[in-house]
């Protein structure tokens, strides 16, 4: 039996198409409407006002009152007194005190080497025989005189004597006899002083900077035998600028330099010292006017010492100002204006200027006692906009 294929490239009706076509229709409608009716009837929230930023800043309250400005410099420790000790004889050296030895400290007064003295005790002994000798003859010469004079006088009872009387009273011999006598004395002093010398003492207490000499070494009168300098003082030598000069006090006839606060830069040692002189000349490079300061007790620093050559940072006490503020250099803000707050709002004040340095400034005018000033950052500053105010320092 033959079954028939079945058609399936047989065309939809055109009534099919169009009933899909308008359902379609309606479903797009039907999602469109919803969309807008959905978008409409959504709740709306509340509108605000737009709230003000008010950026966070530190603060500080100032008092107005008398202030010191302060000159900070830097400066080098160069020794006060340095001598080097040469001996005043010559000699063989036997011995050496302990303590004398680079970078050790000698008292004044203390014995630090000795020559052989054995030569200049008997060129004493021998200047003591030369004395007596002297003084010997001169009473001989003083009896001959005696006997002199007595022969002139007789011939002056029978008018024998002559015109001069100085060589027969043997008054040249007695000169002569004296001279010698005195000669002798000298000479024995000097026998002596040299004895003395043989011993060499520290001039000051002092330090040791070096020592050019050994048990047994020959020296002479030109040999430097070592370098001392003196520990009760040492100098510091600073370059300031000229314009800082009219703002410290230097040492006149009835006024003490300014005092000055040192720290040593390599261990925060701190000495209280003065200014001594000002050097007549500047600087050659920086064209810098240079003071001296007096740093008594260097080596008694504490925690540590403050050694030759060592850089030093010095805070020179200057001119004391009436009814000023001192503000950190941070708070001075540009063209030497000032952010100050009032009723919670930022106030930039043109501010008079009259010192300034590192760290801080003194203000004369633009604040008043009781103030609060900004001293942290803003990124974008404007007079009137609120401020938060945050912990003061």
């Amino acid at each position: 039996m033959i079954i028939p294929e079945c058609d399936n490239t047989k065309p939809l009706p055109r009534r099919i198409k169009l009933l899909v076509l308008v359902l379609s229709l309606l479903v797009i409608g039907a999602g469109i409407f919803m969309a807008v009716r959905f978008i409409k009837t959504r709740p709306k929230p509340p509108q605000r006002p737009p709230a003000l930023i008010a950026p966070l800043v530190e603060t500080t309250t100032v008092t107005a009152g008398p202030q010191t400005a302060v000159v900070q410099v830097l400066g080098t420790v160069v020794p006060a007194r340095q001598t080097q000790i040469r001996a005043e004889v010559a000699g063989i050296v036997r011995e050496i005190a302990p303590g004398f030895l680079p970078g050790g400290i000698v008292t004044k007064g203390s014995p630090l080497l000795r020559l052989k003295d054995e030569d200049f005790r008997l060129i004493v002994t021998s200047r003591e025989a030369e004395l007596q000798s002297a003084a010997a003859a001169l009473e001989l010469e003083i009896g001959y005189q005696q006997v002199a004079r007595h022969e002139w006088d007789l011939l002056e009872m029978t008018g024998k004597a002559g015109e001069s009387s100085d060589l027969a009273l043997r008054k040249p011999q007695l000169a002569q006899a004296r001279a010698k006598l005195r000669q002798a004395e000298a000479a024995l002093e000097q026998a002596r002083l040299d004895l003395k010398r043989t011993k060499l003492t520290a001039p000051f207490t002092a330090l040791v900077l070096d020592k050019n000499v050994e048990l047994g070494s020959r020296v002479s009168i030109t040999d430097t035998l070592a370098t001392l300098v003196d520990t009760g003082e040492f100098w510091v030598e600073a370059a300031i600028p000229v314009d800082r000069l009219p703002w410290i006090t230097l040492p006149g006839k009835n006024s003490p330099g300014s005092k000055v606060r040192i720290l040593s830069q390599a261990s925060g040692a701190e000495r209280s010292g003065h200014i001594l002189r000002l050097r007549g000349d500047l600087e050659e490079q920086g064209r810098l006017a240079r003071v001296q300061v007096s740093l008594p007790a260097p080596l008694e620093a504490k925690p540590a010492p403050i050694l030759l050559g060592e850089y030093v940072r010095l805070e020179i006490e200057g001119t004391r100002l009436q009814n000023v503020i001192r503000l950190p250099r941070a708070a001075l803000r540009e063209n030497d204006t000032v952010w100050a707050v009032h009723n919670a709002t930022l106030a930039i004040r043109p501010a008079t200027v009259v010192w300034r340095d590192t760290h801080t400034v003194l203000i004369s005018d633009g604040l008043a006692s009781g103030d609060t000033v900004v001293t942290s950052e803003l990124a974008s500053p404007i007079d009137g906009m609120p401020v938060t105010l945050g912990e003061e320092r």
